[in-house]
């Protein structure tokens, strides 16, 4: 880890968690850390992180690039913090069963991801690590395995490998969606007429259900890639720890009142957005329901009206 000085924790970690000593020159007023954070993601959504330069965000505000370096030291440090904080930016964790909360866990990393492809391009590093919107996403990882009978270094692995699996079907979706317009009927085609010839039969299946062309036609979140990496991971995890239908454990109250007042209170926090999102579910589905229910009358109302035509026609050809 950098350090200005022996003894002193870094800087950029330091300013991450709002503890750093603010510049004693610039416009301190109008500029800190985290509007420039903000300001240089919006850059990088909308065009990319390589329209992420110092000079470009200076001007965002109106300021030189100097004034820029007074709050943030370099480029590096700058995307940096802005990785820190797109990640996992509304969390809502189950952790009554713990199958639920880690796949909500790391959908949520997903859709951060899917929000702002450009974090894939950086690095994690030691300190970014050690920032607040990386210590929220394990803090939230914990929660969501409150119920699975590990230690907690056996959980921050079960973490550390479903973070891999998620950063890297991110970097394949994205990569894949940068290719407009899929594969070509002709190329199937000619992949089908191949594997057709007795070649690759193993892959025969795939090749010509037009799954290894991503055409699963399944919706998000219920049989896409990262969902059956999930299905597989998830009985591997409780084979090797084992079930013992534990109750969801929360810490143990520290004797400090003031962070037993904490706790509770992103305790109450956690449980509120969990309630907030599954709210919003059940209205999607609700919503969902009414559509499929509107066309099963649908297609209810077309089949009576079909065999009352069949029957006309049949009585027809019977006079």
């Amino acid at each position: 880890m950098r350090q200005e000085a022996q003894g002193e924790a870094s800087r950029l970690v330091a300013m991450a968690w709002g503890v750093a000593a603010a510049p004693q020159r610039g416009p301190r007023r109008e500029l800190s850390h985290e509007r420039i954070v903000e300001a240089a993601t919006a850059i990088a959504d909308a065009e990319g992180l390589g329209a992420v330069t110092m000079q470009r965000v200076a001007r965002a505000f109106g300021f030189t690039t100097m004034a820029l370096y007074r709050y943030v030291s370099s480029k590096d440090d700058l995307h940096q913090l802005m990785l820190d904080a797109v990640v996992g930016e509304e969390w809502a964790i189950e952790d009554g069963d713990w199958r639920i909360g880690l796949e909500q866990w790391a959908r949520t990393i997903a859709a951060g991801y899917a929000r702002h492809p450009w974090a894939l391009d950086l690095p994690l590093s030691q300190e970014t690590l050690l920032m607040p919107g990386q210590l929220r996403a394990v803090d939230q990882g914990m929660r969501a395995l409150r119920t699975l009978p590990a230690s907690p270094e056996a959980k921050l692995g079960v973490l550390m490998a479903v973070s891999v699996q998620v950063r890297g079907f991110a970097g394949l979706s994205r990569d894949v969606a940068a290719e407009e317009g899929g594969v070509d009927e002709p190329t199937r085609r000619l992949l089908r007429e191949i594997v057709a010839q007795g070649r690759f039969p193993d892959a025969r299946a795939v090749i010509e259900s037009d799954v290894f062309f991503g055409d699963s036609g399944a919706e998000a979140g219920e049989d896409d890639d990262l969902g059956v990496a999930l299905q597989i991971l998830m009985p591997g995890i409780a084979a090797v720890f084992g079930e013992d239908g534990t109750e969801p454990t929360p810490p143990a109250p520290d004797d400090d009142p003031d962070a037993r007042l904490t706790a509770a209170q992103e305790e109450l926090a956690a449980v509120t957005a969990l309630r907030k999102a599954t709210q919003r579910r059940v209205r999607e589905l609700e919503k969902r329901e009414e559509r499929a229910r509107r066309l099963r009358d649908d297609a209810r109302a077309a089949a009576k009206a079909a065999a009352r035509r069949a029957a006309r026609a049949g009585d027809g050809l019977g006079s």
